[in-house]
């Protein structure tokens, strides 16, 4: 709906002034938006689907694809006692700790992240300490190595006489002892017992990543020991941010929607973020990493995917996208004023002025009502494809089974809006 504009001529002033000597280009702020989107935690790896044959041992699965048998099960709903399910194997990973290097574990998802100089990090899952044997959190380092080593069982073990290397030994061929006396990660000859809240205070491994592991690290391998049941990462490839929520097997407490948006705010994505996920995600700690800020939806232009830094984010009937992306995209160019309180896109004689959390904005000088209010996100403006697109003389279609905003600039064609 268009109505005459209602902006004051102060305003209206202060848009053109700002436009003509307090604007700054976008061209750099869609790397800037990566750079500050690429602060948080990384996501690796990618979910797989297994289809499993009748009632084929999940833990031999799970082992397989280097994941714990503990982890398929809560990756996947409902029981898994009927056979034949098309399984989702969860091997894809938040690191529940931004900036890391050497050894980062996350007890609540019982996994050990190794960081490779310069390379993408390993995961591997491992046993942690049982109940009342809580494996101790804090930052400690690798202080011995040993293979084939002899266990000497400590006062609360059953076993009196040292264990010699061999099938009886619980430490298994390949031992890393932590700085902390008492505790460290190692192999195990029960190995059906990784993933799983079974130690006293160890780490257990598969053989076969023990030995992984043993050969990367060294003595002073820094290690990180955190309890993260809620943790969300970044993943530049498709420009998603995701939440995984985990299990809270030393019962620390459950994770509200609000504790979500405050990790959200430290990167400016509150705003933008899809609380309803959030709130699914909540309900049941499956491991597994949802988007909550962005989507899996494309925008093309004339046929061509425009790449965004942040995937566009469902608001009403609407997506908001950086508007640079977009107005590049269209033949446009872009202006912000001071301080990111408004945002111009103008191609030939159409000029729009977008101000971030307004339902309202100026086509030319008509006032519109906006489906979607533009935001700030990561310090960079988004606007609505929609809206902006419509603006500057495109038409626009939602194709439902690609998930796909099209947009056919300047070829005369209509297919239809959203």
């Amino acid at each position: 709906m268009r109505r005459p504009a209602a902006f004051s001529l102060t305003l209206i002033a202060s848009l053109c002034i700002g436009y003509i000597v307090g604007g700054s280009s976008q061209a750099m702020a869609q790397e800037e938006l990566s750079r500050a989107l690429s602060r948080m935690a990384p996501v690796v790896g990618r979910p797989q689907e297994y289809q499993r044959k009748g009632t084929e041992n999940i833990y031999r699965i799970a082992r397989r694809y280097g994941v714990s048998a503990n982890a398929v099960h809560n990756a996947n709903e409902g029981s898994l006692n009927a056979g034949g399910e098309k399984l989702l194997i969860p091997s894809q990973h938040i690191v529940p700790v931004a900036g890391a290097s050497g050894i980062v574990i996350n007890l609540p998802e019982r996994n050990l992240y190794l960081f490779p100089n310069g390379k993408p990090p390993k995961v591997y899952p491992i046993a942690i300490g049982m109940r009342g044997w809580e494996t101790p959190t804090g930052s400690f380092k690798i202080a011995n190595k040993r293979k084939n080593p002899t266990w000497f069982p400590p006062k609360w073990a059953v076993q009196e006489e040292p264990v010699p290397p061999g099938p009886s030994n619980p430490l298994g061929d390949r031992w890393m002892g932590l700085s902390v006396p008492g505790y460290g990660i190692h192999a195990t000859n029960a190995p059906a017992s990784v993933g799983r809240y079974a130690s006293h205070g160890c780490m257990r491994m598969y053989p076969e990543n023990a030995h992984d592991l043993y050969a990367q690290v060294g003595v002073g391998t820094p290690v990180r020991i955190v309890y993260e049941r809620a943790v969300i990462g970044y993943l530049p490839d498709d420009g998603i941010v995701y939440l995984a929520y985990h299990p809270d097997p030393y019962q620390d407490g459950d994770v509200a929607p609000e504790d979500v948006r405050g990790m959200l705010k430290d990167y400016d994505l509150e705003n933008v973020a899809d609380l309803d996920a959030i709130g699914d995600v909540l309900k049941r700690p499956t491991g597994v990493p949802t988007p909550v800020v962005g989507s899996h939806t494309t925008v093309t232009v004339n046929g061509k995917r425009v790449a965004f830094a942040l995937a566009p984010v469902p608001a009403n009937s609407d997506w908001l996208v950086p508007a640079g992306p977009l107005a590049r995209a269209l033949g446009a160019g872009t202006q912000t004023g001071p301080r990111l309180n408004y945002v111009v896109i103008e191609r030939g004689n159409r000029r729009l002025f977008f101000s971030p959390g307004s339902t309202e904005a100026l086509v030319n000088r008509e006032l519109i009502q906006l489906s979607a209010a533009p935001q700030i996100a990561a310090g960079y403006p988004l606007v609505p494809v929609r809206t902006t697109a419509e603006a500057l003389g495109a038409s626009v279609q939602w194709d439902e089974a690609s998930h796909e905003i099209r947009i056919w600039d300047g070829i005369g064609r209509t297919l239809g809006s959203l």
